[in-house]
């Protein structure tokens, strides 16, 4: 099994994910995760950006909410 830590929930329903797991997951500030259960364990897991139009993992440029990848970023152009 991997690293493991214990924490509280506070007043708001928030954890802190201890700054181990984060470095073992990637997870930088305002990176998505998801949550998910399964048989009754709260699973956490690094979200992936994708981009808004296709949903390729190759983001390269955020414009607003919104990702876009090189490819789509090309194709918006020559229209």
């Amino acid at each position: 099994m991997g690293k493991g830590n214990k924490g509280k929930i506070d007043n708001l329903g928030r954890v802190v994910i201890p700054k181990t797991i984060r470095e073992a997951l990637d997870i930088k500030h305002n990176d998505e995760i998801s949550m998910t259960v399964q048989n009754g364990t709260l699973i956490i897991s690094k979200g992936y950006k994708a981009c808004s139009i296709c949903n390729s993992k190759e983001v390269s440029t955020q414009l607003g909410d919104k990702l876009l990848c090189e490819t789509c970023i090309s194709e918006i152009k020559s229209l």
